[in-house]
């Protein structure tokens, strides 16, 4: 976790840049995302105070999300299109923006096949009639009638963003979007001048680059957002990135070249938004590669900085202009005024669990397991003070609870926390645990310092009774003490071990047949197996659902099942097992037959835990308002508990 800003420390990220003619105040900026905040594909209120407040927290330059420049593109019904429609939405953002004293640019593209327009009954366009998934619909292979439109769209979208008052836009060539898939031969797959060699495949977005060059590139900055390597076999890679950034470098006056990678296909595009698993700046290597090909553009990077040390660690040897820092503004919109007011210890930190990718994927508004007031800014429910300052009671020092604390004491409450184990954290003190978890614990980090500020009284090791509360008589209770897992009896086995059980020793199994069987489909359960599997055992995750880890987010159930398969884990879907111990036998309808596991020395179960809301009823019992909230209402997310622990707070 970020520390407490040393007096005299000067950090690179924090030093002021020239990009494309402006003079930017540090090297932080907010990449592209979509956040699902508009109404009929146009600005809203919510997209100004989103940005906004990112502006007031400091980040030097907003690039805000994408402008879709052609109907075929309007995939999310969130997103934002780039009809004239939208110029007055547009030209509030940047206002708001541009007062807070950053630079704001767009992006504008088109997402090609993988755009499904279910809003709009579109057929999806692509180079080439091939889908970017299995599940995907087959596009139509564009004409060069229709090509020519899309690049007229481009035209006019970015003249639309500099009517609208933004310093620059930011043509997509990366991620799988449409020039991407111009760009790719795994899938342009066309035999006229725009497919073929590597110079074909680069005509039309080159085309398109210089249209929108031709039209605003002497009004405002033009850069292009690029992957340097698609991640997908036969696909664009790190050196035809590097090929392509130097010809763009040599050949074209540009602002910027923003560079990530991956693009829209499974399972790569779970790495353009990587999860803690993957570590931090997993991919900043790829981004120095492209940097290192270019002399004369400034080049920007997004790579999983989650705080002003990896920011200082990528910017280091000067190859980069600025470094991203998307996910950490959505946790902590402040995160460098605090920073600049050595405050960093008081850094929401980003722990990366996709909640927010994911949120978007379904099609839902952007939000934040860390941020509750996310896409809320404008409400500023923060404000004020409660009329009457109580005395609160929270039971349960998880994520939940210690929500709840620090809100009500942020009201002006006079707050006690009581925790029954040792050290706060809840069920998060055991899924750190998980390979690739240990970041979850900056969870507990953040808000111990957070109730410590507020002067929260936090009493661990005390268990809540109905004589502590007779003897405490707390104006209010929240109830927050989380859920407890069964250990069922599997006939034939015995006992079950739970996935509490599976992360306190996950070494004892080394060498060790061992089944999960699965029916939560969870992080817990996906980290139960990667743990097992990397600490050496033979796992098999058995579970009656048709597709596995079915909780866990789009984007990241995507890379952890391509680990789990690296680590030679086996994994059963719709299926049954029977059991005669030591022996467990599979039924598995997709593979016909028993399938025998002679020896599993351990067989885990994982399925939801049981609310702990007994003493709610005891304490209403006794004339004590209460209010439930996270697992003790009903086991959920991590995402679910937080909110609810903010709401509770802030109803106090």
């Amino acid at each position: 976790m970020t520390g407490r800003a040393v007096p005299g420390r000067r950090r690179r990220a924090l030093s002021p840049v020239r990009l494309a003619g402006l003079e930017l105040r540090n090297r932080v900026f907010v990449s592209a995302h979509t956040t699902n905040f508009a109404e009929d594909f146009l600005p809203t209120e919510r997209h100004v105070e989103y940005h906004r407040e990112r502006a007031r927290g400091g980040a030097a330059l907003i690039i805000t999300e994408p402008l879709r420049v052609h109907e075929t593109s309007l995939g999310r019904v969130g997103g934002l299109s780039s009809s004239p429609a939208a110029r007055g939405g547009l030209a509030r953002i940047a206002e708001a923006v541009r007062a807070e004293g950053a630079a704001v640019f767009t992006q504008i593209t088109h997402a090609g096949r993988h755009s499904e327009n279910h809003f709009r009954r579109r057929e999806s366009w692509g180079p080439s009639a091939r889908r970017w998934h299995l599940t995907g619909q087959v596009p139509h292979a564009m004409t060069r009638a229709e090509m020519r439109t899309v690049r007229d769209a481009y035209r006019a979208a970015a003249r639309l963003a500099a009517d609208a008052g933004f310093q620059g836009v930011e043509v997509h060539f990366g991620h799988g979007h449409l020039l991407h898939q111009f760009l790719s031969p795994a899938s342009n797959g066309r035999s006229d001048a725009y497919g073929g060699d590597e110079e074909a495949r680069t005509r039309f977005p080159l085309e398109v680059l210089d249209a929108v060059l031709d039209e605003v590139g002497a009004d405002i900055a033009v850069g292009v957002r690029l992957s340097a390597d698609e991640l997908v076999p036969g696909g664009q890679d790190l050196d035809q990135g590097v090929r392509l950034a130097a010809l763009l470098d040599t050949t074209r006056d540009l602002g910027f070249l923003n560079v990530s990678l991956a693009s829209y296909t499974a399972p790569s595009i779970g790495h353009h938004v990587a999860d803690m698993s993957e570590g931090r700046t997993p991919y900043l290597d790829q981004a120095l590669h492209v940097a290192r090909a270019c002399s004369r553009t400034p080049v920007l990077a997004a790579c999983r900085a989650v705080d002003l040390d990896d920011a200082d660690r990528a910017l280091a040897g000067g190859e980069l202009s600025m470094v991203a820092m998307t996910r950490a503004h959505i946790a902590d919109p402040l995160l460098v005024s605090k920073a600049l007011r050595g405050r960093e210890d008081e850094i929401r930190p980003c722990v990366s669990c996709n909640f927010c990718i994911g949120e978007i994927g379904a099609h839902r508004p952007l939000t934040c397991m860390m941020n509750p007031e996310v896409g809320r800014e404008g409400e500023r429910r923060t404000a004020g003070r409660a009329p009457r300052p109580l005395e609160v009671g929270v039971v349960g020092a998880g994520p939940a609870g210690m929500e709840a604390a620090a809100t009500a004491a942020e009201r002006g409450h006079r707050v006690t926390l009581w925790e029954r184990e040792e050290s706060a954290g809840g069920r998060t003190a055991v899924a750190r645990r998980g390979r690739g978890r240990a970041e979850l614990d900056l969870l507990r980090a953040y808000q111990e310092g957070r109730l410590e500020r507020l002067g929260v009284r936090v009493r661990t090791g005390t268990p809540v009774d109905p004589g502590l509360l007779e003897r405490e008589r707390p104006d209010v209770l929240v109830v927050a003490c989380g859920a407890e897992s069964e250990r069922p009896h599997v006939p034939g086995w015995g006992t079950a071990l739970t996935a509490e059980q599976a992360l306190e020793e996950p070494g004892r199994w080394a060498g060790e047949c061992v089944v999960v069987l699965d029916e939560e489909g969870s992080w817990a359960s996906g980290s139960v197996v990667e743990t097992l599997a990397g600490a050496g055992a033979d796992v098999h995750l058995v579970t009656p659902a048709a597709a596995p880890l079915w909780a866990v987010n789009d984007y990241s159930r995507m890379t952890m099942l391509e680990r789990l398969e690296r680590a030679g884990a086996a994994v059963w879907t719709s299926s049954a097992v029977e059991c005669l111990r030591p022996a467990v036998t599979v039924y598995a309808p997709r593979n016909p037959g028993r399938h025998t596991l002679p020896e599993v020395a351990a067989l885990f179960l994982v399925r939801p835990a049981r609310a702990r809301d007994g003493l709610a009823r005891g304490a209403r019992e006794h004339g004590v308002p209460v209010r439930l909230v996270g697992d003790a209402l009903a086991p959920r997310s991590l995402l679910q508990a937080v909110h609810e622990g903010r709401e509770a707070g802030l109803a106090l």
